[in-house]
């Protein structure tokens, strides 16, 4: 949910200094500032990017468009409650503000309040009924809370703004997969691939949907494939190998699953699926220390991470 979310919000801060009249009092160090700030969210570093954008506000409180700038800053190093604290500042000056809003409403959802999240996503909606990721946005909270009739409507409502949203025909095909209408879920992951195949290099999370897909309906050797195709595409995803090597291991094919899932674990030694099916592999292969020692590390990985949906 967190990567789908920042994919989302990344380009926040870009929104405001350049788009907005400069305040009164910016000196030279202080647009240096900024700019620096700006580089180091280029560069990832979102803590040291919060700090700058910080600091150039307290130099110039007249300078409110930095106050959004700093708040994508806070969400995207996960501080969410200081994230939500200064998008209400800017909210309080502007209250129909959307990239304000879109901030407040996601971290409020990965604060773990969905009910506040989804009041705030509905009222982004009123004022600004065209706002793809907003509609989105809501459409993966209800997902995420089971209300997947409500998901279906805002992911169908993105496709009458967008109707090249790949994402929300991958959202569509999760929820769809959800009330087990398994061939519906299929089409629309395959419609989202369709879309991603030569346009989203970057894009694997539909591969991997359906690869997940697959392996519940039994078409193996197809998963296989489509996971194949997700880690080509994001090597870094844990989740891609450990698809992977369960097919694999569907398969017959052993000393490959194991090596799939041994990938996975390396990647995020904090995702437990990989680990379960590792000790299973080495207990039946009489491997006992491999397979004790991957079923605790399973425990432990499995009591720090909560169960979420994809």
């Amino acid at each position: 949910m967190l990567r789908r979310l920042m994919s989302v919000l990344l380009a926040v801060g870009s929104l405001s200094a350049q788009d907005q009249t400069r305040a009164e009092c910016p000196s030279p160090d202080q647009v240096e500032l900024e700019q620096s700030a700006r580089d180091a969210m280029q560069k990832r570093e979102f803590d040291v990017a919060a700090r700058r954008f910080q600091a150039a506000y307290s130099a110039c409180p007249a300078q409110r468009a930095i106050l959004l700038e700093l708040a994508n800053a806070y969400f995207m190093g996960q501080h969410f409650r200081q994230a939500k604290d200064v998008a209400l500042q800017v909210l309080r000056v502007d209250s129909g503000n959307a990239a304000a809003l879109e901030i407040k409403g996601n971290s409020e959802y990965l604060e773990g309040d969905s009910g506040a999240a989804i009041g705030t996503f509905i009222d982004l909606l009123e004022r600004h009924p065209r706002n793809e990721d907003a509609a989105y946005m809501l459409g993966r909270v209800y997902y995420q809370e089971g209300a997947l009739d409500q998901a279906i409507g805002q992911f169908e409502r993105v496709l009458r703004l967008n109707a090249y949203s790949y994402k929300a025909y991958d959202n569509l095909g999760l929820c769809y997969e959800a009330k087990a209408d398994n061939d519906k879920a299929r089409r629309y992951f395959l419609t989202a691939i369709k879309l991603v195949e030569k346009n989203h290099p970057e894009y694997d999370t539909a591969y991997a949907d359906l690869a997940e897909l697959l392996l519940k309906t039994g078409e193996t050797k197809k998963a296989f494939d489509a996971a194949a195709m997700a880690a080509n595409r994001n090597p870094a995803s844990a989740r891609n190998f450990y698809l992977g090597g369960k097919a694999l291991e569907q398969l017959g094919k052993t000393d490959l699953a194991v090596n799939w899932l041994q990938r996975s674990a390396a990647l995020d030694p904090n995702y437990p699926q990989p680990l379960y099916l590792l000790a299973l592999i080495y207990h039946k292969l009489g491997k006992e220390q491999a397979s004790t020692e991957a079923r605790k590390k399973f425990l432990e990985a499995q009591a720090r991470v909560p169960g979420k949906r994809r």
